[in-house]
């Protein structure tokens, strides 16, 4: 990366720094005059800048996460092919590099695939599960229109109030 672009990456993180304690400052003067009014336009304007944040963020995981699998593994590879060398690297000022895989697996018939695993000697691997979203649902459901809920000495059930902003 250029000098001039890591520059402006640092002269930015302590912008953020700077104007994240501006906002944290902003944020307790307005909560405290009670005015809700005031409190949800303040919690707009940071929800739209917390957006265009992530906007950002996005675009540089996008470019990192290329970089890191596509990129660097390819221009590594070739050049294992053309000299030999391979990873690690000890690069300066960087740290040691080098090339790994994740590997990723599904069932694509889970049936087929427990009886697999169990014939293979490979059955402790399989886990009842359930899930963490489907279970949250059905906590809601239950208490909203049967007015029933999950045993508290089985479930830890949870809610959390947010609020949400309709453009016009």
């Amino acid at each position: 990366m250029r000098a001039s672009t890591l520059k402006a990456l640092q002269d930015l993180n302590l912008l953020l720094i700077s104007v994240g304690q501006q906002i944290e400052n902003d944020t307790i003067d307005v909560i405290k005059t009670a005015d809700h009014v005031e409190v949800i336009k303040h919690f707009n304007h940071l929800r739209i800048a917390a957006e265009e944040v992530k906007e950002a963020r996005e675009k540089l995981a996008k470019m990192t996460d290329d970089l890191s699998r596509n990129t660097i593994p390819d221009i590594v590879r070739d050049l294992r092919e053309r000299t030999g060398e391979k990873p690690p690297f000890n690069i300066e000022g960087v740290g040691r590099v080098s090339i790994s895989h994740r590997w990723s697996a599904s069932m694509l018939d889970k049936d087929m695939g427990f009886k697999w695993l169990r014939a293979n000697s490979l059955g402790d691997i399989i886990q009842e599960t359930v899930n963490a979203q489907t279970l949250a649902a059905t906590a809601k459901e239950l208490s909203e229109k049967h007015n029933r809920d999950l045993p508290a000495e089985i479930f830890k059930v949870g809610q959390m109030a947010f609020t949400s902003i309709t453009k016009k």
